[in-house]
């Protein structure tokens, strides 16, 4: 009697079906909760930030606007004018009414000095800034009160 093989009589593999990428893994859905919570706080956080730099981009557009308005029409009077006024207005934005609003003269100017970590509007280019702005004539050095002014507007102390 031949010896049969015993291989012959083994039946074929049955492979488990292939594994769904649906439902996923435990791992996955963390994973996926983690990067949407990631994705909800970053764009409140890039929210809040460009609505805490949209008073200094408009003050430093207005900045703008008026050095091109003054190399259009040179009147020196009205520029000392609009930015005294410009920095009132940023003034009042970034601080509280009680900080700013009754200053005037040296206080003034010794405020813009303390908030801008400098020395340039008490005893530099800034001065007329105090008094000067209500005289019918004035020596201004315009080429040092624009990069003041925008100095003093982009300062990082400015914060809310």
């Amino acid at each position: 009697m031949p010896v049969e093989n015993p291989l012959l009589k083994l039946k074929d593999i049955h492979l488990p079906p292939p594994v769904s990428f649906w439902p996923p893994a435990p791992g996955w859905w963390i994973l996926a909760l983690l990067f949407t919570l990631v994705l909800i706080f970053g764009g409140l956080w890039l929210l809040r930030l460009h609505k805490r730099r949209k008073p200094k981009n408009e003050a430093l557009k207005i900045l703008k606007e008026l050095q091109i308005q003054f190399e259009k029409a040179p009147d020196e009077l009205a520029l000392l004018r609009s930015l005294s006024q410009l920095l009132r207005r940023s003034a009042l934005t970034f601080y509280t009414n009680e900080q700013v609003a009754s200053l005037h003269g040296t206080a003034w100017l010794d405020f813009l000095d303390k908030t801008g970590k400098t020395k340039e509007f008490t005893q530099g280019a800034g001065k007329v800034l105090g008094t000067v702005l209500y005289q019918q004539k004035a020596e201004l050095e315009i080429d040092a009160l624009f990069p003041l002014v925008k100095k003093w507007i982009s300062s990082p102390l400015h914060n809310y």
